[in-house]
């Protein structure tokens, strides 16, 4: 089996999903919101608006049921396969909207974080797998080997189960399952 800079050939190509313990930003209704305390007694979390830089309070439930989950821009990357670097390129590009900064009104900054909503990674991966990567081909199809599939992305993101069936040759083939 070949080996390259320490990893087996196969380990590279092995979906990781991203887990973060303690998350504390979100998007609720297209903002982006921190939370800064939850009372599960009375049932209500208190939530810093950060594009709106007011605080705010709504039910458990609610804020369970409304919130949309915040990826950092090195975390967006690693889910599109694409390098941090080159997540400006893909905004100038058109492929993803600018990040939304913990700043007022959202703003960027050196040393504060940006995030992406899962919609917005859901919007850009539809746009990217429509692209095609290299050089035109003469029939005009698209070909497009890094931009990941649906289930891949489902299962990066946590949401997904996948299985590694081993096939004739002894490598380990991922298989998605959404009847689980």
């Amino acid at each position: 089996m070949a080996m390259e800079h320490g990893e087996d050939e196969n380990e590279r190509s092995y979906i990781q999903v991203i887990h973060r313990k303690n998350k504390r930003a979100w998007f609720l209704d297209g903002d982006l919101v921190r939370i800064t305390h939850v009372s599960r007694a009375q049932g209500i979390v208190i939530l810093w608006n950060c594009t709106k830089s007011l605080q705010m309070t709504a039910t458990l439930v609610e804020f369970k049921r409304k919130r949309k989950r915040a990826f950092t821009i090195a975390e967006t990357a690693r889910l599109l396969n694409y390098h941090r670097k080159s997540i400006p390129r893909l905004v100038k590009a058109g492929m993803l909207p600018p990040p939304i900064g913990q700043l007022p009104e959202g703003r960027t900054a050196f040393h504060h974080l940006s995030y992406y909503s899962e919609d917005h990674i859901w919007e850009a991966r539809n746009l990217m797998a429509q692209t095609h990567m290299g050089r035109a081909r003469k029939d005009g199809m698209i070909t497009n080997n890094k931009t990941p599939t649906e289930q891949e992305l489902k299962y990066a993101m946590g949401e997904g189960l996948i299985y590694y069936v081993k096939n004739n040759e002894g490598r380990f083939i991922p298989v998605f399952s959404e009847t689980v």
